[in-house]
């Protein structure tokens, strides 16, 4: 992933978070938090990992899909 592309997923998340209703500053947080929780991280993380990670926190959890309804009954 070039930087380029890495720049463009980070503004994608950006505008996300503020249509989910996150502040600028909340986004703010959670990128710091990102960091400090890699940067403490034994391993390596790639820049892949760390835009996973925030795109983990500022997206809504998936649900299932409810039971459908079986045909007359």
């Amino acid at each position: 992933m070039t930087f380029e592309e890495q720049a463009a997923e980070l503004t994608q998340l950006e505008a996300t978070a503020k249509r989910r209703g996150i502040s600028e500053r909340e986004f703010e947080r959670i990128l710091v938090d990102v960091a400090v929780q890699i940067e403490g991280s034994a391993r390596p993380s790639s820049p892949e990992e760390m835009l996973a990670e925030i795109r983990r926190r500022i997206m809504p959890p998936r649900t299932k899909n409810p039971p459908r309804s079986e045909p007359g009954g």
